[in-house]
């Protein structure tokens, strides 16, 4: 982003991939709506009316983007970047408003609490009525503070002081959870850590910047999870609680996952039990249709692994870290190229290692895990031959090799039934075909995966 750009800058004279960076964030879901909905002329009233919106959805239409012909249109009034990040804060599109004002951010928690919200001591509070800390505070550790209630948190996330953050997590204790410490692993550029809220166990993440990611760039996946999770609400993705921007690092606050990773299940970590076949189905069962509403709702997740797979008290598959996640707008292709390159190696279908975003990579991603849910093997093993596991399909398929999929197969398990295996291992193959429009889309996928579930309820019948 330039640096020139500045509150006083006109819209008119913004450069055209900003333009093309505020239509990722605000094509998808009609979120342009809601800008359009808020610009005034100077004398108060609105300035579009439902025939112009009209105008502007025939044009998305067309291909074109509606967010680049309204900032096109309200360009002309003289209008100011400081009046469109009002407006984008205004409806807590943080992740938009930090593609132009990086620190547009942290002043969102200056705006004062109101009266009915203060509650004595208390600093947690919704996203849209936080208060930032003063300077003689900032150094002293805040007590733990009660989570606010469903009403309160419906409207947006609670904001945690970063102090408060290192006070629930023992100063953020690197020791791992298992040992009395709080930290529980690495997550997606960052580390999480165990915490309680009001004797609540929470996950803590804390982001931290990469040699080759600015912090700018860091600060943006902040605001993506944020809006990712805000828009997307659903029971196959994490649940967010909360945020922190006002310290060192920013912070993002999950409801915690008693189970861990479906990779740490797999692999048997901290001795637990084996993941059951029919409990491995229920989990890919869910996974796909986490994916299924990200992808109906025009997201890509970029990053689908099992160490993104967490799993609650009852093992239901929770997708994690949606900072990677990119928008394509409703009425153009859902294809969109990128300069940077991102994902899990292991992972990574053909077309995502030279950029190229689309749903049928978070489908080939997906494939992998299925294998990995087969095996109970990790995606990769430089000690292994092949090393990466999505490979581990050719020698199955070769006649002259000698591993076949009874011996794919975990071991761990004893309940799986070869008529299922047999589906799933074909769904895993279909999903990971090197062509892209060889693939299935998720809707497919998950039908696939409902038709195994079903099948044990029959098997119980019989």
């Amino acid at each position: 982003m330039s640096n020139s750009v500045t509150s006083a800058t006109y819209i008119r004279n913004l450069s055209y991939s900003l333009r093309r960076r505020l239509s990722d964030f605000l094509d998808p879901q009609d979120r342009w709506k809601d800008v359009a909905g808020s610009i005034r002329k100077p004398s108060g009233e609105l300035r579009y009316s439902q025939q112009h919106v009209r105008r502007f959805e025939g044009l998305a239409a067309q291909g074109k983007s509606p967010t680049a012909e309204l900032l096109n249109d309200w360009g002309t009034a003289n209008s100011t970047v400081g009046e469109l990040v009002d407006i984008l804060r205004s409806h807590l599109l943080l992740a938009a408003a930090c593609v132009l004002l990086p620190d547009s951010v942290k002043a969102v928690t200056s705006v004062e609490t109101s009266p009915e919200r203060t509650h004595g001591s208390s600093s947690t509070r919704p996203l849209e009525e936080t208060e930032a800390p003063s300077s003689s505070s900032s150094s002293d550790p805040l007590p733990p503070l009660p989570l606010q209630d469903d009403e309160a948190g419906h409207a947006g996330f609670s904001s945690f002081f970063y102090n408060e953050l290192k006070s629930i997590t023992g100063n953020f204790d690197d020791r791992p959870a298992s040992a009395g410490g709080s930290r529980l692993g690495e997550g997606g550029f960052g580390t999480v850590y165990r915490g309680f809220l009001n004797d609540k166990a929470v996950a803590v993440k804390k982001l931290n910047a990469m040699e080759d990611m600015s912090p700018d760039e860091l600060r943006a996946q902040f605001n993506q999870e944020i809006q990712t999770l805000k828009a997307l609400k659903h029971q196959n993705l994490i649940d967010m609680v909360g945020f922190s921007c006002d310290g060192e690092h920013p912070c993002l606050v999950y409801s915690f996952m008693a189970n861990g990773s479906l990779l740490d299940r797999l692999a048997c970590m901290d001795d637990s039990r084996p993941l059951c076949w029919r409990r491995r189905c229920l989990i890919a069962e869910g996974t796909a249709r986490g994916l299924e509403h990200l992808h109906l709702n025009h997201h890509v997740h970029r990053d689908v692994k099992s160490a993104n797979i967490l799993l609650d008290e009852h093992f239901t598959a929770k997708i994690s870290d949606f900072g990677l996640t990119r928008a394509s707008a409703k009425h153009t292709s859902t294809t969109v190229m990128t300069e940077r390159i991102v994902g899990t190696r292991a992972y990574m279908a053909p077309e995502a290692l030279r950029g190229d975003i689309t749903p049928k990579s978070d489908v080939f991603s997906f494939g992998v895990v299925l294998l990995e849910i087969l095996s109970g093997l990790p995606p990769a093993d430089e000690n292994r031959e092949p090393q990466f596991l999505m490979e581990a399909r050719y020698d199955i398929e070769d006649e002259d090799e000698d591993l076949t999929l009874e011996a794919f197969v975990d071991k761990k398990m004893t309940d799986w039934e070869q008529s299922q295996v047999d589906s799933v291992y074909s769904l895993a193959c279909n999903c990971l075909h090197d062509r892209k429009n060889r693939r299935p889309v998720i809707q497919q996928v998950l039908s696939e995966l409902k038709g195994v579930v079903k099948s044990f309820s029959l098997d119980l019948q019989t």
